[in-house]
């Protein structure tokens, strides 16, 4: 009996042991997985979203601190009132013209908007981490922007652009979902090193507000991953490889680079009352062409944040300020304001733009493309003192290097589109086709006779035929588009022919 007890007690205390034992052992395991594992931050965010968008969410935090700021501060007031439109009216240097003063505002609205305009300026201003774009510093890029109608024209510029000597990535920013098409975007766009990105897919689906034409632009430079970008309209191409822009002065000195439009300047004397900024002579500068510029977001964030506001409110306030109804009213002007506000430097090119095309059955020139020309060459021309603006025998021009061709002028689908070759001028008197690009020839031997024009349609038969082999769904109703962009290229630019030469 007494044995008995002594082996339950003993049993007992094995077992309390071994309990013991156990815990110890779990809690030093514990301990030493502790002291063991590496102090580290939590995993960051994959650099790309499932939709390809670089540094997404980032992107989207970005976005949310810039919604904050662009709903906080609206006009608050109604759009000014149009009197009239602003006619087309020739930017000469040389010229003494009187400001238009085309809109009325009545005094408590011009207050307001001054207002809410400086509490905008004075959030910019503070540089704070909650506007800090997004991108990869020293990357450099090109970045457009396209409906689903602008996809052709943009494929077209495309091959033109890496024809032409270009090799930097593109990033094609679509509106949404619904403009983006799996042929173009999915299949032919990544071979020519370029990327479509939904803007949707970083703003999110808000009932409230829609991804404006407009906003589509200065939003894109806010949203791409470049910190060196080159602005292209999806029907503008370079002439030559545009590292010879990015790599040069002014670019280099200034980070924004702007080209001519035809027109004087517009802008409303309200703009700068509204800005608190003085009224700049009209002379000074053209208005300003927005196919094409530069601009470094190191240097210049705060102008894009600021060209965003103009832009967010622009169809009905800050277009009318900064046009008053002028040809291209939009965002073209929006960039330089917003710079000028914020006395950041930029360069607007002097070089006048030019036109090319064809003579109409008046002897009047109907315009087909126009060229703009180096800022490399322009700016040194300028520092020396030469303005061939107002002096164009001073000196040779700078060579040209971009081409503007009318979204529809370089859409397969609209140009070879049963008779509509001839409503774009493309037929003689007789009927037969003819290349379009025949006056002012000067300028046209600038950029290299025909070559270029003969690459250019080239490339539109290339695409003509490609998205109609691929069965394109826009164009189900236009065929055989194929057949006649290659029947007008054969017929223009076939060996022996005088056209070509």
């Amino acid at each position: 009996m007494a044995s008995r007890r002594l082996i339950e007690m003993f049993r007992g205390r094995i077992i309390r042991r071994l309990v013991l034992f156990a815990i110890l052992i779990c809690l030093l395991f514990a301990g030493l997985q502790r002291t063991l594992a590496p102090t580290r931050p939590i995993p960051p965010t994959p650099a790309l979203s499932p939709n390809g968008i670089p540094n997404f969410r980032r992107q989207a935090q970005f976005w949310n601190n810039l919604y904050d700021l662009l709903e906080s501060n609206p006009p608050g007031v109604d759009a000014p009132k149009r009197l009239r439109r602003v006619g087309e009216i020739i930017f000469k240097p040389d010229a003494s013209y009187a400001r238009p003063d085309l809109l009325y505002m009545p005094d408590p609205d011009v207050e307001l908007l001054r207002k809410s305009h400086q509490q905008v300026v004075q959030k910019i201003e503070a540089n704070t981490a909650r506007l800090r774009l997004v991108y990869e510093g020293g990357k450099r890029g090109i970045v457009s922007a396209a409906t689903k109608r602008d996809l052709p024209t943009l494929l077209v510029s495309l091959r033109m652009l890496r024809q032409r000597g270009t090799r930097f990535p593109v990033e094609v920013f679509i509106a949404s979902k619904s403009e983006y098409d799996d042929i173009v975007c999915g299949v032919i766009l990544p071979g020519l090193n370029a990327n479509c990105i939904v803007m949707s897919d970083i703003l999110g689906v808000n009932p409230n507000y829609n991804v404006a034409r407009y906003w589509l632009k200065s939003f894109a430079m806010l949203f791409s991953s470049f910190e060196q970008i080159l602005w292209l309209d999806a029907d503008c191409f370079p002439l030559h490889d545009a590292i010879e822009i990015f790599q040069s002065e002014p670019f280099t000195e200034i980070g924004l680079v702007t080209w001519p439009d035809f027109w004087v300047s517009s802008a409303s004397p309200y703009f700068y009352n509204i800005t608190s900024q003085p009224q700049p002579s009209l002379s000074e500068r053209a208005s300003t062409n927005g196919r094409q510029f530069l601009i470094s977001k190191k240097t210049h964030a705060k102008t894009l944040l600021l060209a965003s506001y103009y832009n967010y409110y622009g169809t009905m306030h800050y277009y009318r300020l900064l046009g008053q109804g002028a040809p291209g009213e939009g965002d073209k002007e929006s960039f330089l304001a917003a710079a000028s506000v914020l006395n950041q430097p930029f360069y607007a090119v002097r070089e006048p733009i030019r036109s090319i095309g064809r003579l109409n059955a008046d002897g009047n020139m109907t315009a087909y493309a126009m060229v703009q020309y180096s800022p490399t060459e322009d700016h040194k021309l300028m520092s020396t003192g030469i303005d061939r603006a107002k002096d164009p025998n001073a000196a040779p021009a700078p060579h040209p290097f971009f081409i503007h061709v009318p979204n529809s002028k370089m859409n397969p689908a609209s140009i070879f589109n049963g008779n509509s070759r001839k409503h774009f001028g493309l037929d003689g008197p007789n009927g037969r086709p003819m290349r379009a690009w025949v006056e002012e020839k000067e300028t046209i031997d600038s950029i290299g006779g025909p070559k270029v024009e003969r690459q250019l349609w080239s490339q539109v038969a290339w695409t003509a035929c490609t998205l109609e082999e691929m069965e394109y769904k826009d164009w189900a109703r236009h065929r055989p588009i194929c057949t006649r962009a290659n029947e007008y290229v054969d017929a223009v630019f076939s060996e022996g022919n005088n056209n070509t030469r």
